[in-house]
C-alpha cells in the first residue's frame, strides 16, 4: 500500500510539474514577450526564459547598453497573468447581464 501511495505521489508531481512547464513558462512567458514591447512602444525587451543575466533591481528591470529597459524573465511571467487577468475581467464585464 506504501508503495502504491508513493506511485501516485510521483505521477501527480509529474503532471504538475508538466502543467507548470506549460502554463508558466510556455503560455505566461511567450504572452509577455509579445504584450509587454508591444505595450511600451519597444522601450522594454523581456530576456529569454532560462537565461542567466544578473543586476536586475527589484521590479525585475536592467538597463541595457541601448538604453532600452530589459524585464526579468520571472516577472515577465506576472506581467503575463495580469495581462490574462484583465482580459478576462474586460471579458466579464462585456458579457455580464
Amino acid at each position: 500500500m506504501k508503495k502504491m501511495a508513493v506511485a501516485l505521489d510521483v505521477a501527480v508531481c509529474f503532471i504538475l510539474n508538466i502543467l507548470d512547464l506549460l502554463i508558466f513558462d510556455f503560455l505566461l512567458h511567450r504572452t509577455a514577450r509579445i504584450v509587454v514591447p508591444l505595450f511600451s512602444f519597444g522601450v522594454v525587451e523581456v530576456e529569454a526564459i532560462y537565461a542567466d543575466i544578473n543586476g536586475f533591481n527589484w521590479l525585475g528591470f536592467k538597463r541595457l547598453p541601448s538604453g532600452r529597459l530589459l524585464l526579468n524573465s520571472t516577472m515577465s511571467m506576472l506581467a503575463g497573468a495580469v495581462f490574462w487577468l484583465l482580459c478576462l475581467l474586460a471579458y466579464l464585464s462585456v458579457t455580464r447581464t
